[in-house]
């Protein structure tokens, strides 16, 4: 047996008894939604089971301005780049074996002890919306999204403004980035000081900023002939291409949108 057949022995198996159980699977994971929660089963190097209230990446996509991601399958939820990450509940183990009996044992028990855990869950969190998770049990949470999330549920902004504020005195780096100067914790801030008129100000030149700054790369990009060691040559352009890339920038700035600014680039470049 060839590691391709392995693994299709393996996902058919799994996907058979996790059936049973109530699981759907995607990949790598297996997953069910109950009582407002999100439970995972990661089937990687060991298994995982994990757990998050179901509006925790509802409002991470609000607030990170990824609001499609709601429309996706909910195995995005498990799988997506920019999903969050749960509180480990347990940890198991499949043993390699060709044997499709010894691995229907084996997934039977997984499912068995994880459909338990997730009973004994529910019995003593009952109100996924004020459930806080345990960091302790927070493996790749490094920038504490989850707690984040659940404390801006509960209208606790002022709390996550001190954590962050406490994270960029100790010189935090975020692992989710956009653009040069924004990260999570930008976003963030911005969504709990957006009643605030002054500090909704200066977030959106901020942010109208990183765009711009995107679009002149961009820009750059596109009409550099004349490249040094490879990059563009900034110094090489004519006064009517320094015109054309400032008038693209003005046109994204008064229209908002990057295909505004693209049309104008297009049209005046001709």
């Amino acid at each position: 047996m060839n590691s391709q057949e392995y693994n299709k022995l393996i996902a058919d198996v799994r996907r058979g008894v996790s059936r049973k159980y109530g699981f759907r699977q995607s990949s790598y994971i297996n997953f069910k939604v109950e009582d407002g929660y999100f439970f995972c089963l990661y089937f990687l190097t060991d298994v995982k089971l994990t757990v998050k209230p179901m509006y925790a990446d509802d409002l991470w996509w609000e607030i990170w301005e990824s609001t499609e991601n709601k429309n996706e399958p909910l195995s995005l939820r498990g799988t997506g780049a920019y999903s969050l990450s749960g509180q480990i509940l347990a940890t198991y183990e499949i043993k390699d074996t060709t044997d499709k009996s010894e691995l229907e044992s084996q997934f039977e028990q997984v499912f068995y002890n994880a459909s338990a855990e997730i009973k004994k869950f529910i019995a003593d969190n009952p109100d996924a919306d004020h459930f806080y998770p345990d960091e302790s049990k927070m493996v790749h949470d490094h920038d504490r999204l989850l707690y984040l999330m659940a404390l801006i549920h509960n209208g606790r902004e002022e709390y996550v403004l001190a954590i962050i504020k406490d994270a960029r005195k100790n010189k935090h780096r975020c692992m989710f980035r956009s653009g040069w100067y924004s990260d999570s914790y930008t976003y963030i801030k911005r969504w709990c000081n957006r009643n605030n008129k002054n500090h909704k100000f200066v977030f959106g030149i901020n942010h109208t900023a990183g765009k711009i700054a995107r679009l002149y790369a961009f820009m750059i990009m596109s009409m550099s002939r004349n490249r040094h060691d490879g990059l563009p040559n900034h110094n090489c352009y004519s006064p009517l291409q320094e015109g054309i890339i400032a008038a693209s920038v003005l046109t994204f700035i008064v229209s908002r949108s990057y295909i505004g600014a693209s049309i104008m680039l297009m049209l005046l470049a001709v």
